[in-house]
């Protein structure tokens, strides 16, 4: 490696520094971008949806399992979670099966 003298080797720091800088104002840049991002999963974990500033969509994820769902069921599922994310509905509580309570129950430990 060349040996680097004084005069270059402080232009090659301001360099550096500027580089810095310019990567610090990029990330504040895109930080500020996201800032009002949006995400919301279906209930049942299927679709994720992420939402931008003025209601841009900015992803749609889905897990494996929405593979198993028929395609007309699974485009429902995914017009809904858009709907959510864009209106900021809450999620619609699941169904209680069976053996969930509504009510709390209290439970005690013996030590």
């Amino acid at each position: 490696m060349a040996e680097l003298s004084n005069p270059r080797l402080i232009e090659e720091m301001r360099w550096q520094l500027r580089e810095i800088e310019a990567r610090k104002a990029e990330n504040a840049k895109a930080l500020a971008a996201s800032a009002g991002v949006t995400e919301v999963t279906s209930p049942d974990g299927v679709v994720t949806v992420t939402v931008g500033p003025g209601g841009v969509i900015g992803e749609v994820r889905l897990a494996d399992k929405a593979m198993g769902s028929s395609a007309s069921a699974l485009g429902d599922l995914i017009t809904a979670t858009i709907r959510r994310a864009l209106t900021g509905e809450p999620a619609p509580r699941p169904a209680l099966a069976e053996d969930d309570h509504d009510e709390p129950i209290d439970t005690v430990f013996d030590l």
